[in-house]
């Protein structure tokens, strides 16, 4: 009782009455009390002080879990994004993000843009990066906005050609953007102002899938240069295209659920 009224800068009746308040709430004694002064705990008492003992390493462990939410030693981040910068980009953007904080884990899920708003929309992921759509429950902020480059099979007759026009791409064979990706109306229109002679081939929704046909000498396109880059090492092509067409992409947000 000495000590404890030390420790808690209490009188020592004050901590007698508090055990005593104590014990009636609790309905069982704390203490035997012998004649003397000897006091020994009871065995429900020691019980009692094991599971006070667990409760403190918990609120310690709490304190501990907060502090390292707020320094982002651990926690989960969850990604969606569309394939187009989910294959070279994202990866070297979650290498860096990795790096800095290690105790994060990181699930990266690549999707279709409308997939990604239906997926931020319902709060099954944190952050979406996708073509810009009205979508309900998201919220978008502009991520960039780049010209789009025309993309050549190796060893093709246009090679040697810094910048390429649709005139140039006269009767070649083409892979095109599905029609519901946003950009594949402004393509369609560049070629249909000089008469389209294309010959469309493939039609095909992800950027990756036509460069990939490309390198295969299905046929010529023109695609974000984001997705090109990546396969320029296995020999793809890659020259700029004017008049430009611009791929956009935003940042996709839930609506309803702050930002950590």
């Amino acid at each position: 009782v000495t000590k404890a009224s030390e420790m808690l800068h209490v009188s020592q009746p004050a901590i007698s009455r508090l055990i005593s308040e104590l014990e009636q709430s609790l309905k069982f004694a704390l203490f035997e009390r012998t004649r003397g002064r000897s006091v020994s705990p009871t065995p429900e008492a020691n019980s009692f002080y094991e599971e006070v003992e667990r409760s403190y390493a918990g609120l310690d462990a709490l304190a501990k879990i907060g502090e390292d939410i707020r320094h982002f030693r651990n926690g989960q981040l969850r990604i969606a994004c569309l394939p187009a910068l989910a294959m070279g980009f994202l990866p070297r953007v979650v290498k860096a993000f990795s790096d800095a904080h290690p105790g994060v884990s990181i699930q990266l899920q690549a999707r279709s843009s409308s997939t990604v708003h239906q997926w931020i929309a319902a709060q099954q992921f944190d952050l979406g990066i996708a073509r810009p759509a009205m979508f309900p429950g998201v919220a978008t902020i502009p991520f960039f906005t780049v010209a789009g480059v025309c993309v050549l099979p190796p060893g093709h007759r246009l090679a040697s050609r810094r910048v390429l026009k649709p005139e140039d791409l006269s009767k070649e064979r083409f892979i095109s953007l599905a029609m519901e990706d946003l950009t594949r109306s402004s393509i369609d229109q560049l070629f249909a102002k000089g008469g389209d002679t294309r010959k469309l081939v493939v039609e095909t929704q992800y950027a990756a899938t036509i460069c990939g046909l490309v390198l295969e000498d299905v046929g010529c396109s023109i695609v974000n240069p984001i997705t090109a880059i990546d396969f320029r090492d296995r020999g793809l092509i890659v020259r700029r295209f004017r008049p430009e067409t611009l791929f956009e992409y935003v940042l996709v947000l839930p609506a309803h659920r702050q930002l950590s």
